[in-house]
This record gives structure tokens, sequence and C-alpha cells, in this order.
């Protein structure tokens, strides 16, 4: 059987696997997390998880075919660029989660509705993600917060960056 959405598929796969291997084991949680590539796959708690893993999934499973011109750049943005942002521009010392991938991969979908077929609710949905991401760059805080534990926070910038990576991506390749 083959499925039309490959990338997202595997990113939920790893995300379920070092999230369970880091919960279990606070060694490799510490490991996984300070790490640009692997931190996007670790989550605070199962909650996080969940949530990261639906908005991914929603926005994965539905444009990963439309896009697929662009999905291993946009997955590859959309994983690499928010971690690094937050790690190199900020004062964290790790990273964990897969809002930077959620928000990428929904300003593609945006991007993609509003190039092709002009929609104008991609438009109003666009301008209120929009704002979602100004108002938490501006406040410092989550537009959703949610508990994620001790010493555990969410970070505006890497929405801001992964936004800007879904715009950027698709961009010129279709």
């Amino acid at each position: 059987m083959k499925i039309d959405f490959p990338c997202t598929a595997i990113v939920c796969a790893v995300a379920i696997a070092a999230t369970a291997c880091a919960l279990a084991i606070p060694a490799a949680a510490v490991a996984l997390r300070s790490n640009v590539l692997s931190g996007p796959f670790v989550h605070a708690t199962w909650g996080h998880l969940v949530r990261d893993l639906a908005l991914v999934a929603i926005a994965g499973v539905a444009y990963e075919a439309p896009l697929a011109r662009v999905r291993l750049p946009l997955f590859a943005a959309g994983l690499v660029l928010p971690a690094a942002a937050v790690l190199l521009f900020t004062d964290a010392r790790w990273y964990c989660g897969l809002s930077g991938l959620s928000h990428a991969l929904l300003a593609a979908a945006l991007a993609y509705e509003i190039r092709r077929r002009r929609s104008r609710l991609a438009l109003l949905v666009g301008a209120l993600l929009a704002l979602k991401v100004g108002y938490e760059l501006v406040t410092g805080g989550a537009a959703f917060p949610m508990e994620l534990g001790a010493n555990v926070h969410q970070v505006p910038l890497a929405h801001a960056v992964g936004v800007l990576a879904g715009i950027a991506i698709p961009q010129g390749t279709e």
C-alpha cells in the first residue's frame, strides 16, 4: 500500500519513539533535546506530543501530496530551522517539539491555497496565523499555553521561524 504522506508518517513515528525513549530514560532526554536534529522529535510530555502530532498530521496528510515537489526541503526546514534559531538566538540550552514544523506545514498549506485557489478563507486563516505569531513574539508567551513541566517553556521564535520557512520554501517551485 502506498501512502502519499510518507514524510508525515515518518516524522510522527520517530517523534513517538523519541518521546517514549526520552520520557523513560531521563539521560536520553538530555542528549536528544540538546541536538538540533533530534530535539524536534522529543516532547516534554505525552500531551505535548499528542498536540504537536495532531497539528503535523492534519497539515501533513492533507498537503504533503500537493506539495510533493517541495516536501523534503519543507520538512527539513520545518524541523531544523526553528530548533536552530531557538538554540542560536535565545538563552535556551535545548529544544524539543514539532511546533516549528507544524507552523511550517500550516503556512505552506495556506500559501498553496492562496496561490493556487485564491482562497479568501486561506487569506483569513493566514491573517489569523500572522496575528497569533505576532502576539507571541511581542508578548514572549504562547497564544495557546500548555503545561509542559518544570523549566519547560513554549518558544514563540520557533513558531515564527516555522511560518517563514513554510512560506519561503514553496515559492516559485510549483
